[in-house]
């Protein structure tokens, strides 16, 4: 059953807010604050634990943490910041019921959505902005694009030290090369837009969940970004993709997509179409708002691999702090 939340509450069978103590206890234990002030880090203050650095976002929220500002700030080099492997930042321990109306933007809910993760995870397409995992996770990074391909071609503002390094190289149409039934979590943040067969993405994370195991979505809403223009893609349109999946049909996503979403003009476009479409290139291949997404996910829910939890929550706040709509899934 689908579950569409109310817009001030972030209550739902598939999250339940944490008892924080046992977080604090071992971040007491296993944790580090470090900084290192040069060219490479900036100023930026990490936590660091099980070799991974984790931006912290002020001194409130270290201090949230159990960490005092600065006593508890160690300086160091950079080529020993360096040798942990970047990581998310780190989800407040909340207590009680989360009230999306206090939280007020993007970053914020994917925290609450984040923080009663627990065990082996994996993230795919992480890029230079992982998920915000509590740091007792697991986190498993996985791309389609190797490392070194990562850091050619970094998108505007992302910083070369920020980039994760992907521990195995899948993608979340097929997510192979992970075990069926190894996973406690997947998240996948502005990722199944990119897929050609959303469907057969999301019965492929279903496959590869343990019993329990929760799949987090994080999706763009279409009317708040560069996609308002575009069609909403139907539920008719994904069900073909998924029952006669063909790449050939994928030329008409690359041509709408240069035509709406980022419109090249008339006298180049069918050439700048033809190249992109030949070079596999990652565009949005679908467009949804919060309410087609949760009639997808009701399909799949009926007609595919059934989940004990099916939720969503619309967009929060404006969209100059939140562009996006989020769904959890458990097995």
């Amino acid at each position: 059953m689908i579950v569409i939340a109310a817009d001030d509450s972030l209550v739902n069978p598939a999250m339940t807010p944490v008892d924080p103590t046992d977080m604090l206890a071992w971040l007491a234990r296993e944790g580090v604050v470090l900084q290192s002030r040069g060219s490479v880090f900036g100023e930026q203050v990490y936590l660091c634990a099980r070799g991974r650095r984790h931006p912290i976002v002020s001194a409130a929220r270290l201090e949230e943490l159990g960490f005092r500002w600065p006593a508890d700030v160690q300086p160091v080099p950079e080529k020993l910041l360096a040798s942990y492997a970047p990581g998310g930042g780190v989800p407040t321990p909340w207590w009680a019921a989360i009230d999306t109306a206090a939280l007020g933007d993007a970053m914020a809910v994917r925290e609450a959505l984040a923080c009663s993760l627990s065990g082996i995870g994996l993230e795919i397409g992480a890029g230079a902005s992982p998920f915000p995992v509590p740091p007792r996770c697991r986190v498993i990074y996985g791309d389609r694009l190797t490392y070194e391909q990562l850091v050619a071609e970094p998108y505007p503002g992302q910083r070369l030290c920020d980039i994760v390094i992907p521990d195995v190289l899948t993608d979340f149409d097929t997510i192979e090369n992970v075990a069926d039934g190894s996973l406690d979590f997947l998240v996948a943040c502005h990722v199944i837009e990119h897929t050609r067969n959303p469907i057969g993405s999301i019965a492929a994370a279903w496959r590869k969940l343990k019993p329990g195991g929760r799949l987090v979505l994080v999706v763009p809403d279409k009317e708040r970004t560069f996609d308002r223009d575009r069609p909403t893609t139907t539920l008719e349109h994904l069900v073909e993709d998924h029952r006669s999946p063909d790449r050939t049909n994928d030329y008409a996503h690359y041509e709408e997509f240069y035509t709406l979403a980022q419109p090249i003009p008339e006298f180049a476009r069918a050439a700048e179409v033809a190249r992109h479409f030949a070079e596999g290139y990652a565009i949005h291949y679908h467009a949804w708002t919060h309410d087609t997404f949760a009639e997808m996910l009701d399909y799949v829910d009926r007609e595919i691999c059934g989940w004990s939890h099916v939720w969503t929550h619309p967009a929060v706040a404006d969209e100059s702090r939140c562009i996006e709509f989020y769904a959890v899934l458990v097995k």
